[in-house]
């Protein structure tokens, strides 16, 4: 792998999410208060742009992370398989729970704070981060822990982007609830008491 294009590419993405979440979809949230049916298939795209990425490192046969063929000992290999497992359904499961429409920006009304947003702010990126750390695991390499970093920093992007969003659409109510609930992981004693 020519690494010229491994991290030529990571900067084409980074800046490709930057203006589709930092200037597209904030513009759209400002000016329409919601996401146009355009946007969110601008976030699709970047998301899809992202998925691909391992095809510029990992070997033909990486896709079938569930063969005997990944080259990890038994014990890891099914850490990395539960991983995908575990993140593809939980990200995918809170997307359906919290309804299609919402998750891709097209509808806002009202804050959702029941499931696992109870417990966490943005589910859907922690879970797809067990998706990646999983294919991480199958198939070692920097270039693959670069993957992870990649996801963390494209995420992010989209995560801001969609907070500044919601504390503007919400106000106090919003806030108080970033308070409560970690925005992807933290600490559980920081949390406000809900009885006083």
């Amino acid at each position: 792998m020519n690494m010229v294009a491994y991290f030529g590419a990571a900067a084409l993405l980074i800046l490709a999410a930057f203006f589709v979440f930092r200037v597209l979809v904030r513009r759209d949230y400002r000016q329409k208060g919601r996401l146009t049916w355009c946007s969110s298939l601008l976030e699709l795209v970047v998301w899809s742009l992202y998925m691909s990425f391992p095809c510029l490192y990992n070997p033909p046969q990486w896709v079938w992370f569930w063969s005997d063929r990944a080259p990890v000992s038994e014990p890891v290999r099914i850490a990395g398989v539960a991983s995908i497992a575990i993140g593809f359904v939980a990200a995918f499961g809170t997307m359906f729970w919290f309804g299609l429409r919402r998750a891709f920006g097209l509808q806002v009304k009202g804050l959702v704070r029941g499931g696992a947003y109870r417990v966490i702010r943005n589910p859907q990126i922690v879970a797809g981060s067990l998706l990646v750390l999983g294919s991480i695991l199958l198939w070692p390499s920097w270039q693959a822990v670069g993957w992870l970093i990649l996801y963390g920093v494209v995420a992010h992007l989209m995560v801001i982007t969609e907070e500044e969003h919601l504390l503007a659409l919400h106000g106090e109510e919003y806030s108080r609830y970033c308070r409560q609930v970690p925005r992807y992981v933290g600490v559980w004693w920081r949390r406000e008491s809900t009885a006083a």
